[in-house]
């Protein structure tokens, strides 16, 4: 897990978008993420993609840019950066347009300095625990045909020799050893073959 020294650290030369109209309260962010250290760019209305160079979004939530904020979430890769939600008011249709965005935190109008450098750590912790998240999934994804190979290989040997299951991981790895080959192979030999290699 990511410390708070190093996410403040971090923060110096974060790249933060700001869209907001540039009323007084844009104003109060934009120097207080400036004064922090982050490198900040503004634009209104809501685009339909994001800059590709965007840490951090700050999103003033608008029912009027409802079909723009749709089309920017939809643009969103899985890795894109996390937003934060700046919202005025809460009734049915705001609450629901906020869920619709997913926001990883949820700031109240009127924006004031106080509690910005916490919403920031807060979005760049939890966007860091979902790229963990998926880079684990990945792994796992790529590891599982190899897990479903070696299974079935072990079932083979296991119901053709009369052994368990522990014997046949330990003859898969015996096999992979002999031939220098990895254990998915030799499980991918058993399987096109129909039969595991003989007792000896």
């Amino acid at each position: 897990m990511t410390n708070a020294p190093s996410l403040l650290r971090e923060l110096k030369g974060l790249r933060v978008l700001v869209i907001h109209p540039m009323d007084a309260e844009a104003h109060v962010v934009l120097d207080q993420l400036q004064r922090i250290g982050c490198i900040v760019e503004q634009c209104w209305p809501v685009p339909p993609q994001l800059p590709g160079h965007t840490d951090v979004v700050l999103l003033a939530v608008e029912l009027s840019q409802r079909l723009n904020s749709h089309t920017l979430v939809e643009s969103l890769s899985e890795q894109a950066p996390p937003i934060i939600a700046v919202v005025g008011y809460e009734n049915p249709s705001m609450l629901q347009l906020v869920l619709e965005i997913q926001p990883a935190a949820v700031i109240e109008r009127p924006l004031r300095p106080f509690g910005l450098l916490t919403q920031l750590l807060m979005a760049r912790s939890a966007w860091r625990a979902r790229i963990d998240m998926l880079a684990q999934l990945r792994k796992l994804q790529t590891r599982q045909p190899a897990f479903s190979k070696i299974s079935m290989a072990k079932t083979l040997l296991m119901a053709r020799h009369r052994i368990g299951e522990n014997d046949a991981h330990r003859r898969l790895q015996r096999d992979a050893m002999a031939s220098r080959t990895s254990m998915e192979a030799v499980a991918q030999d058993i399987i096109d073959a129909g039969l595991p290699p003989q007792p000896e």
